[in-house]
């Protein structure tokens, strides 16, 4: 067992998380917007005009797994409520979008190493719910190397 101290007790899947939730929350864009992390009941996306959430999808070995490579996958959705629902939706998650793009710097003092960023599917309804207005759901990717 090594003496030394666990410098990132939460792991990277936490670390990143974090880092783009508060970049969410900075972003002048989306002033006025509640940031959820992690929101873990439907009622969380009922309260509020525009919602910007934050939720942790998964974490694995990437398909060549080579000195430690991962995937982590994430979700950013937007709720939003206003008169122009649809349209405040598409603003609200590219103004996201930007934010989270913009924080990938957060990640390198700790000395995580993104390999790639990627913006994959896009949805703009959930089966079976709705949510009262325009919703934007993207998931994304991130290929990091894990020091550790």
């Amino acid at each position: 067992m090594s003496d030394t101290a666990d410098t990132l007790p939460e792991g990277w899947p936490f670390f990143i998380g974090e880092a783009f939730v508060a970049a969410l929350r900075e972003a002048s864009a989306l002033d006025g917007a509640t940031v959820l992390d992690n929101p873990v009941r439907l009622s969380d996306l009922t309260d509020g005009e525009r919602i910007v959430f934050f939720e942790d999808v998964s974490d694995g070995p990437a398909q060549q797994d080579e000195g430690g490579k991962r995937v982590y996958r994430y979700n950013v959705g937007v709720v939003n409520r206003t008169e122009a629902a649809r349209r405040g939706a598409h603003g609200d998650y590219r103004a996201a979008k930007r934010a989270v793009k913009a924080a990938l710097p957060r990640l390198k003092p700790k000395g995580l190493i993104v390999n790639f960023h990627r913006e994959g599917e896009i949805a703009f309804r959930l089966e079976n719910i709705d949510v009262g207005g325009g919703l934007v759901l993207g998931t994304f990717t991130i290929g990091y190397r894990d020091p550790s």
